[in-house]
């Protein structure tokens, strides 16, 4: 009785104010009403920005890590088709390593088309990297790989990633390329949509075990399909501990997410940095409908 009560006193006081001219010079002052009780006041109130849901979420993952898996590990989000991107996490960049596979097997694709094809199965699905240096070879080395490459990662919305070759100085290799999340999930947004990607999104759902953490296999009991390309190697030229980092890509029936992620454990090993990054990609799984998602 005393909700039925209260919601009249607001229609009461609504149908007061059309009546007394409420706004107007002589308008009559309203009572003083008290808050709607629920579910009323749940039904009013705004419903929340999803970054802001996903903050709060992610506040608490991170707290829990610090404590089982510490160490430094960042995560970007962009909506298929849009460089709109949100991030979480301290770490926000590091050296590429094997996610840069992506975009020299899709420039050699285009370069020599089917001829590349049994090396890019190698240097994506295996993560191979005499495959990957004879792709890089296949587009002429040096300057030319390089504009190759960056010419990918341009289409692909990322317009500040330099690309590091053996014509740097001192010469580099293009693992050790700085790529920040948030451009590599740029990039990830718009990878399915380039015109000749299909093969290298359909080798990246089929990775073989050494890549098989993070979020491969996320979602699949509510019938999402991903595709990842995993990278990993010592996060600095004076560390040896390891930097670990995957690109990917969450289909789902309401449309698709590009991930970017890195972890660097402060135990150094590759294995926890896997434990750190599938615990953020089984995060995304719980979160997965407040995901941002879009389409080509």
């Amino acid at each position: 009785m005393k909700v039925v009560t209260r919601f009249a006193l607001v229609v009461g006081a609504l149908a007061m104010s059309v009546v007394l001219g409420v706004g107007s010079a002589n308008a009559v002052p309203l009572p003083a009403l008290p808050p709607l009780p629920e579910p009323f006041a749940t039904w009013f109130a705004p419903p929340e920005p999803v970054e802001k849901k996903l903050a709060k979420s992610y506040a608490a993952l991170a707290k829990s890590m610090k404590k089982s898996l510490p160490g430094q590990v960042g995560v970007a989000i962009a909506p298929i088709g849009s460089d709109q991107v949100i991030s979480f996490g301290s770490l926000k960049a590091g050296r590429a390593w094997s996610t840069m596979k992506v975009p020299v097997s899709l420039a050699a694709q285009r370069e020599r088309g089917p001829e590349v094809a049994k090396m890019e199965d190698k240097a994506i699905t295996f993560s191979d990297n005499d495959a990957a240096g004879e792709l890089w070879g296949v587009l002429g080395g040096g300057r030319a790989s390089v504009d190759a490459v960056t010419a990918v990662l341009r289409e692909g919305h990322d317009t500040r990633t330099h690309v590091s070759s053996e014509i740097d100085d001192p010469p580099s290799y293009p693992g050790h390329t700085s790529w920040a999340l948030r451009d590599q999930a740029v990039f990830g947004a718009h990878l399915p949509c380039f015109r000749d990607s299909e093969n290298i999104i359909r080798l990246m759902s089929q990775v073989a075990p050494n890549q098989q953490w993070g979020i491969a296999r996320v979602g699949r009991e509510k019938g999402a399909v991903t595709a990842v390309k995993g990278g990993w190697g010592p996060a600095t030229s004076k560390s040896s501990g390891h930097l670990v980092r995957q690109l990917g890509i969450i289909t789902t029936t309401d449309g698709q997410v590009a991930v970017s992620m890195a972890a660097i454990p402060r135990s150094g090993s590759f294995t926890d940095g896997t434990k750190m990054l599938t615990r953020v990609g089984n995060w995304l799984g719980k979160n997965l409908a407040d995901l941002p998602k879009g389409r080509c």
